[in-house]
């Protein structure tokens, strides 16, 4: 997979201002029974996350981008209840 998109993404994301935020939230597992799917995953630590160890997941459905962020050890161990937490995901 490219990381280099999906860390744009990221970037784009984060730097966003306050009142462009996603329009909706919703959890991975959801996402991913809609018919997303995953475009790019990059590990990401540093200022933006707080020095947090943390992966950044980009999925698209047709003209729909969502962005996810997870702890590294929820991603790795692909804890559920990371992945049903519906504040993961940032839909457009």
């Amino acid at each position: 997979m490219r990381t280099t998109s999906a860390a744009a993404l990221a970037a784009l994301t984060i730097a966003l201002p306050a009142g462009a935020h996603a329009q909706e939230q919703q959890s991975f597992k959801s996402l991913m029974g809609r018919g997303f799917e995953i475009k790019g995953v990059t590990f990401v630590k540093g200022e933006a996350t707080s020095d947090r160890e943390t992966f950044v997941v980009t999925l698209q459905r047709e003209k729909s981008v969502a962005v996810c962020y997870f702890a590294a050890t929820s991603w790795i161990n692909l804890s559920n209840t990371a992945l049903d937490d519906t504040r993961r995901c940032d839909v457009r």
